[in-house]
Formats: structure tokens, sequence, C-alpha cells
């Protein structure tokens, strides 16, 4: 692999400043999402979430993540992918050391942050991912922005914004009233009409100037505001809800294979049940005697004068010892 180029670092991707949506390639029961989702709603809930589910550990298990990233590939959706899962022994992480997975991140074509393990455990995607992080909750702090700062940022704007503004006001009005004093002392008539034409046309430019910042500010404001509210919580629930529903979909067409499955069984071992029940043995021909509940069989269980109880495949026959041989 390392022949391959696969570890070189002019092959590895930079992560984008804000994701626009994050998809995660990991067990979806594990405890690896549990942390990545709660990093996520701590620092920005808005960021939207999508999990290609896929096995982490034993036999398929590579070849899962293969498909699960393809998948993201042609979804298309997301900007970052995240393959993560828990810690483990060496034989649990071992498919993430697997070469097919390795050419597998080296071909993927989003950029990818592997977060295997703990600390201290390093697997071959790691060293073929574009980023690595220690750990799940590691790899959610890494490609959340701080949802805290950004509001603070967007204030800032906001106030710095609202300043100019009075700023620049300020600077037009000193200058008109400057302007108005320079055309009353102007006394010819012809000049002061020439100051009022150009005050009139400095009005205009300084209207004209004021509306076209004002347009600007306000269209810039109207698509921060906008990408704000692609990103609120209410979008990423609506995702949520549709990964749900899918889940659910799959859920149950796993419970209705399983129970077909069950079935089949239920049913060879109930003909092979039949097969040795005595039940079975008796529509042969045979019959079971018994005396106080005993089965016999041996002559000598009995003795002259006892009741037998005789089990034929159709009903029971109650007879009574006249002789014993044998």
């Amino acid at each position: 692999m390392q022949a391959e180029g696969l570890f070189a670092p002019e092959h590895k991707r930079p992560l984008p400043a804000w994701p626009r949506c994050l998809g995660v390639i990991t067990a979806p029961g594990g405890a690896a999402i549990r942390d990545v989702l709660t990093v996520l709603r701590r620092r920005f809930a808005a960021l939207p979430v999508i999990v290609y589910p896929t096995l982490v550990q034993g036999a398929g298990a590579a070849a899962g993540i293969i498909a699960a990233l393809q998948q993201a590939q042609r979804h298309g959706r997301c900007d970052v992918l995240l393959l993560t899962r828990g810690g483990g022994s060496l034989e649990d992480l071992w498919p993430f050391n697997e070469a097919a997975v390795a050419r597998a991140i080296h071909a993927c074509q989003v950029p990818l942050v592997s977060a295997v393990g703990h600390e201290i455990d390093f697997v071959i995607s790691d060293f073929v991912a574009d980023a690595r992080a220690a750990t799940p909750s590691a790899a959610a702090e890494l490609l959340s922005p701080d949802g805290d700062q950004v509001a603070r940022r967007c204030a800032q704007t906001r106030a710095a914004l609202g300043q100019h503004m009075q700023r620049t006001l300020r600077q037009r009005r000193e200058r008109l009233q400057w302007l108005l004093g320079r055309a009353r002392l102007c006394s010819p008539t012809r000049r002061l009409q020439q100051h009022s034409q150009r005050l009139d046309e400095l009005r205009l430019r300084l209207l004209r100037a004021w509306q076209q910042a004002q347009a600007g500010r306000a269209a810039r404001l109207d698509a921060a505001t906008a990408r704000w509210r692609q990103q609120n919580p209410g979008t990423r629930l609506q995702a949520l809800r549709s990964g749900t529903a899918e889940l659910a979909q799959r859920l149950k067409y796993c419970i209705n294979i399983q129970l077909s499955m069950r079935r089949e069984r239920l049913a060879g071992l109930s003909r092979a049940l039949d097969a040795i029940s005595p039940l079975s043995t008796l529509r042969r021909g045979y019959s079971i005697t018994s005396a106080d509940g005993r089965i016999l069989r041996r002559a000598a269980q009995t003795r002259v004068g006892e009741k037998l109880e005789t089990r034929l495949a159709h009903g029971r026959v109650i007879s009574q010892v006249c002789e014993v041989e044998g």
C-alpha cells in the first residue's frame, strides 16, 4: 500500500471549514454515533447529518464499509465524511486494516476523516484518510463549527454594519450642511442656482449611494439569514425523520426475512419431530401397553389379574392379564 501511494501527504485534501452536510459511516446502534450526535448538538445543532449504516467488525464488515463509502459518494449530498467506530480489540478493529478498505478510502472523492477506537488505537484507515481524529467525539469537534462563536460573529457584524451606516449618514449630513452654508454665502443668483443644482445632484448621488449601500447590506443580511435558516434544527429534524422512516422500512424488511426463515426452520423441525414421534410409530401398526401408568417392556413387569391399557393409533383398549409367559 505504501508503494501505491495510499499514505502520500500530497493526496490528502483539506476539510471544509463550514460543512453543508456530514455523512457518518458507522454502526447505527453503536456508541460512536451517539457520541458524534451529542457533540454536534452541543456545538452546532443545525449541521445536517446522514448516517450510512454498516457493520464495523466481524465477517462482512470490510465489504459493508466499502459499500457505504460508495453509497455516500453516489448520493452526493455530503461534502465531508466520517468513518468511525468505538474502541475494541485488534480483531474487532481489523476491518479498518483491510487493503480493500484502504483503497476505497483513497479512491473516495469526498474529504474523509477516520476516527476509529480510542486515542491509543491506530489503524490503516487513519493513515489513508484525509485526517485522523483520536475519538468519535474529537472528530465531531473537528468537523463542526462553534455555534456560540458563529452567533457572536453575526452580532458583531450587525453592530459594525449599524455603526458604519450611522457614520456614513453623519458625514453626508455634514457635507450637505457645508454645501448649504456655501450656497447662502454666494449672492449672485446664477451662482446660487449653479450651487443649488449641484446640491440637488449631490443629494441624488448621496441618496442613490445610500440606497445602493443599504440594498447591498440588506442583501448580504438576507443571504446570511437564509443560510442560517437552512441550517436550523427544523431542517435537521426533518432529515432525521426521513432517516428514521428509512431505517424503519429496513427493520420491517429484516423482520419479515427473519420470520420467513424461522417459519421454514420450524416446519423442518416439525417434520423431523413427527418422524420420531411415538404417535407416528403407532400409525405404523405398533401399540403401547401400560399398567398403572408404567410402560411395559417385558411380560415379567405385570401379573395375573392386573388391568392393562393398550394405546393404539386410534383409541385405546382396556384388558386384564390372564396369563404371564416369559
